[in-house]
């Protein structure tokens, strides 16, 4: 029953900024985080069944059942249909968190589709692994709560229904003798109190009978707290008892949309990637995951449960520009809390602001923070903001103006796919893009000296841009200079007459091999012109270097832009991103039908409950790798306002 090893995709994700879990296509909840929307992760197994007249449970997760599932209109709440054709039943769930209190809340409403009454009983079977962890956990019934407590030291997690008393119930060790997922099976319990070490617990309530045609509906609460008086409290929340907690959560983001400036966007996927975006920001210090972890083991990836400065930022714009501006700026006001001593920052971090592992710094990170920031200052005009970033500002340009090499270009890093260490030319637009935006708000706050040097420095760095990272045989910009590649591809190289060098490494007295110049095609490059403005949509170069990306990165087969010539990451597949950022390009350009197309392939390789994944399958479409993408959500926000004219930057 353990399946959290192998990356798995989620269907659906419910959450608050504090909690934040993730539901299977079938309706299996598969992963809990709490306190933090990365850490710790607590899910081990819940599951869920139906025992008809006395007979054998028949749990909802089994692949005999058929399930449907879609959000209810502009809210995070999941509803997951499942049907059971061997006993004429249908139930549907229907998951959401409470925005402002760290409760699960399922609710199971089961339909007779047969010709007889029926007795049911709803059967409960759980046993967490609380922060990913086996041992050291105690399980325990609660009689004065009518619940299971599961702990490990300072998380308590507690399941009740409110209002239902079980009928039975019982605490034993997962996989020993004293386990009770096979008495549970028989809807039966022998009424253990507690135990230790893989805890596991069951509790079967009654229904009762009802008749052909009819339903019934229980509730399942899933609450989680530091302390066992803290769990109770949330158990017992009135919102709970009087089952008032599906309007009262719809309500809660219907108003939280209704924030936004402007006119409504004229698509569901507009409010839905705004919504996702919303639980998949830390409520507390305002980092935003790029996914919900699915792959925590490194199986496939190296992880997607972190904050990275470089998808944060185009999560804040997004946010920013639909109107959410207190979103934004806790990201902002996070990323100047942990920036680091030098300027720069890591390649990702927890949400808490501790390090998180990394494979590479990446200078187009310090970049785009400080093009956001500048960003945020200009929509928003606030002053106690720009006070409190500006020492971010001045120590972030400064890390910019210093680390650039006799080429006039940023020193070689990470690029954006984190694949090559080389002087990409999408760092460089970023790099740039922070220069100017630092100069302008040197500006705003009256430092003359600050603004023309740091005005200076983009210019230069332009210049250097045009000069090395265009490609004119090629009609387009290359995707690096100064690429580090192994001794043999670089003898390789030399041999065919190709530009190779060798180049300093920082900090050490050796030197990396390196091709002088990467023609392979970049979607990146899209980011000269959008967002980091080095050149306008309109340039002829920007033009040239558009049309060969579409040309030769457009999957033909299924649609969508792949990310760069040679791309086979998880496959290789066309990203919704990527697709969108030429979708945002094309309405720059005022070709809105071809901006469009973009946008409807998106919407057509979206989940079955409307998420956007980070890739489509290059050969069948639909959802390949990473769900849901914070970028791609991002992205699609940006795209729709830009083809609707509503992009700030179209106006600038």
């Amino acid at each position: 029953m353990d399946d959290f090893i192998d990356p798995i995709m989620p269907g659906g994700i419910v959450g608050n900024g504090k909690m934040l879990c993730s539901i299977r296509e079938n309706g299996t909840l598969h992963r809990l985080f709490w306190p933090n929307i990365d850490w710790g992760q607590h899910m081990g197994i819940l599951k869920i069944g139906i025992q008809y007249d006395g007979g054998p449970v028949h749990w909802l997760d089994d692949s005999s059942m058929q399930s449907r599932q879609h959000y209810l209109e502009d809210t995070n709440t999941v509803v997951t249909s499942i049907e059971d054709h061997r006993n004429n039943t249908g139930t549907h769930q229907t998951d959401l968190v409470l925005p402002e209190n760290d409760v699960l809340v399922r609710t199971y409403q089961v339909i007779n589709n047969g010709a007889s009454p029926r007795d049911i009983n709803l059967i409960a079977y759980c046993s967490f692994s609380i922060e990913e962890s086996n041992i050291q956990d105690g399980m325990y019934y609660l009689p004065a709560q009518q619940a299971l407590i599961q702990y490990r030291r300072s998380v308590f997690i507690g399941v009740k229904c409110p209002g239902k008393t079980p009928y039975g119930y019982h605490c034993g060790r997962r996989n020993s003798p004293s386990d009770p997922f096979e008495s549970a099976c028989r809807g039966e319990f022998w009424g253990g109190p507690d135990n230790i070490k893989s805890g596991a617990g069951s509790m079967g309530w009654s229904l009762g009978s009802f008749n052909p045609g009819e339903q019934v509906s229980i509730t399942l609460a899933i609450a989680v707290a530091n302390d066992e008086n803290s769990l109770t409290e949330l158990l017992n929340l009135p919102v709970l008892k009087n089952e008032s907690h599906l309007e009262t959560t719809s309500q809660y983001w219907k108003k939280w949309l209704s924030r936004r400036e402007g006119e409504n966007a004229d698509t569901p996927l507009y409010n839905r990637s705004l919504l996702a975006m919303k639980i998949m920001s830390d409520r507390s210090g305002g980092a935003s995951v790029a996914a919900p972890e699915f792959d925590s083991h490194y199986i496939g990836s190296g992880g997607y449960g972190y904050c990275w400065p470089r998808d944060g930022m185009f999560v804040a714009l997004a946010l920013d520009e639909a109107g959410h501006h207190d979103e934004a700026g806790m990201f902002y006001r996070y990323a100047a809390r942990v920036q680091k001593p030098e300027g720069n920052w890591h390649q990702r971090y927890f949400m808490n602001g501790d390090r998180a592992s990394s494979w590479g710094e990446q200078i187009d990170q310090a970049g785009a923070v400080l093009w956001g920031y500048h960003h945020h200052y200009t929509l928003t005009g606030d002053s106690k903001f720009l006070n409190y970033i500006w020492p971010s500002v001045y120590s972030g340009a400064g890390y910019l103006v210093k680390n650039r090499l006799d080429n006039g270009l940023q020193i070689p890093t990470m690029d954006l796919w984190e694949d090559e260490f080389a002087q990409s030319t999408y760092s460089s637009a970023a790099v740039y893009g922070g220069l100017k935006g630092a100069a302008g708000l040197a500006a705003a706050m009256g430092d003359c000296p600050s603004q023309n040097l740091w005005n200076e420095a983009a210019e230069s760095l332009k210049e250097s841009i045009l000069l090395h990272q265009w490609a004119g045989d090629l009609g387009s910009f290359t995707r690096s200079a100064n690429r580090r590649v192994s001794g043999g591809e670089y003898h390789r190289a030399q041999e065919c007459g190709q530009g190779v060098c060798q180049l300093p490494l920082p900090g050490a007295q050796c030197s990396y091999n390196a091709l002088s110049m990467d023609k392979r095609l970049d979607t990146a490059l899209l980011g000269l012109c959008f967002p980091f403005g080095v050149l306008p949509a309109a340039d002829e170069r920007m033009q040239s270097t558009a049309e060969s990306i579409e040309k030769n990165l457009f999957n033909s087969q299924v649609g969508g832009i792949h990310r760069y010539q040679g791309d086979c990451y998880a496959g290789g597949n066309p990203w919704v991103l990527t697709s969108l950022w030429m979708s945002i390009y094309h309405s720059l350009r005022g070709r809105k039908e071809k901006a469009a197309e973009y946008i409807h392939w998106a919407q057509a390789n979206a989940s079955q409950a409307g998420l956007l994944p980070e890739q489509v399958h290059r050969h069948n479409g639909g959802p390949a790798w990473v769900l849901p993408l914070n970028w791609s959500h991002a992205m699609y926000v940006l795209a729709t306002l830009a083809l609707t004219g509503r992009l700030s930057s179209m106006q600038q």
